[in-house]
């Protein structure tokens, strides 16, 4: 298939540009850094006209912030607005949306034993991010219902690996452990992740084109593994062999506390499931930084 890939330049935006063409698909790339504008309109409806299929990765993602660092645009602009162009213009031209939320979106449990699915879970997210991507998933449903958009709309759990992001916890974890700096930690750090590997994430988003009857729904792309906070730093500091110490700074606001969420959907419409065990995208994505910022572990 030809198909459009937005935040093609992104870290899971690149990756999924390269899977696609292992698999045969053709692609075309559409990124701000490459004067790209998904709040541009007509730019987005001229794109997608010219595809089979478009998968919609574009966002400002970061937690911390409410602005593009590259251009400056509010993260609602971006995230839904943008989106909305996105999933408009699909609906028009009937082409298949394959759209990246996110996990974040079920919000702050207090029970650590509730598993969340996407079809009884109520989402109430609790920071503006998982907000702007909820609001997109819900233009795209309704986009479906009434216009007949074949969409699907991929969850992600907590994303790691190579090319990641400076502002994710691992990121900032074995640089302050590298430079024996204090690895400073958000609140007890008793907060669990499922820290997905972006391998894992890539292959199970470029998989959607092979299953049609994954249109039309809403699907968890997660790790299982439940990671707190603490043993990410403590896992860090072991691996790196770091002096650094751990120190506990105020917590975010709305600090989730817990991750657990169903698979079940991943495994019946896309036959996938995660294949990388916290503890082998950790020393991947640690040689990774070695060669990347030229780090070496401590004797």
């Amino acid at each position: 298939m030809k198909v459009l890939v937005t935040g093609s330049s992104g870290f899971v935006g690149k990756k999924l540009v390269e899977e696609l063409k292992k698999r045969g698909h053709e692609v075309v790339p559409f990124d701000v850094l490459t004067g790209q504008d998904i709040l541009l309109y007509d730019q987005v409806l001229l794109a997608v006209q010219a595809v089979d299929a478009v998968f919609h990765i574009a966002a400002l993602a970061d937690l911390t912030k409410i602005t593009d660092p590259h251009t400056g645009k509010i993260c609602n602009d971006l995230n839904v607005i943008g989106t909305y162009n996105v999933a408009h213009a699909c609906a028009v031209e009937k082409k298949w949306l394959v759209y990246a939320s996110t996990c974040c979106v079920y919000g702050n449990s207090h029970d650590q034993n509730l598993i969340e699915d996407e079809d009884h879970a109520l989402p109430h997210p609790n920071e503006l991010y998982a907000a702007s991507k909820l609001a997109g998933e819900n233009m795209i449903v309704g986009y479906g219902r009434s216009f007949d958009l074949p969409y699907t709309i991929l969850r992600y759990g907590t994303i790691y690996g190579p090319g990641m992001r400076g502002a994710l916890a691992v990121h900032v974890f074995l640089d302050q452990a590298y430079r024996s700096l204090d690895i400073t930690i958000h609140g007890t750090g008793k907060q669990e992740r499922t820290q997905t590997y972006i391998d894992d994430i890539v292959e199970g988003t470029a998989r959607v084109l092979e299953y049609p009857q994954s249109q039309g729904q809403v699907i968890n792309i997660t790790a299982l593994e439940r990671v707190s906070v603490l043993k990410m730093a403590d896992d860090i500091l072991a691996l790196t062999k770091s002096p650094s110490k751990i120190v506990h700074i105020a917590d975010r606001k709305n600090q989730t506390l817990y991750e657990n969420f169903s698979i079940q959907k991943a495994q019946d419409y896309l036959h996938w499931q995660p294949q990388t065990a916290w503890s082998e995208g950790l020393e991947k994505t640690a040689e990774w930084a070695e060669r990347e910022y030229g780090y070496k572990k401590h004797n």
